[in-house]
């Protein structure tokens, strides 16, 4: 066995890589968005403030209603069928003789990814409900 992992190393280098890529996407914005305005100020001599706001205004992305809801909801179902999937693969393992004394820590740790959904479905409940939802008060 080799004291250096190589799954490890690159799933770090990865999140490295996705760090940098992010970064490096940022300042290429701005230096655009610095870029239009240094034409726009050579073209026409002067800076009209209406566009300047518009091309500088932060990115807002505003949700959609019920959008941090269903995403939730979704999320914690996945993770919820991801922690009952290893449980199962873990009692398989059992079953089949392979587990010697190590299953009992696994199902441990799917248990605490099924609550770990759980949780985050359950926290759905306080997120906004989209509209047209079972929960809104019926339209007279």
């Amino acid at each position: 066995m080799s004291p250096f992992d190589v799954g490890a190393f690159g799933f770090w280098m990865f999140i490295a890589a996705v760090v940098v890529a992010g970064t490096w996407s940022s300042a290429r914005k701005s230096a655009e968005k610095h870029e239009t305005l240094r034409r726009i100020v050579e073209k026409t001599g002067s800076i009209d403030e209406a566009k300047l706001k518009e091309l500088f205004k932060e990115d807002s992305e505003e949700t959609k209603p019920g959008e941090v809801y269903r995403g939730l909801r979704i999320g914690g179902m996945i993770i919820m069928f991801v922690g009952a999937g290893m449980a199962l693969s873990f009692l398989i393992l059992v079953l089949l003789g392979n587990a010697i004394g190590w299953w009992f820590g696994g199902l441990a740790v799917s248990a605490g990814i099924a609550m770990l959904g759980l949780g985050v479905f359950i926290s759905s409940r306080f997120a906004e409900l989209p509209p047209g939802s079972r929960n809104d008060p019926p339209v007279r």
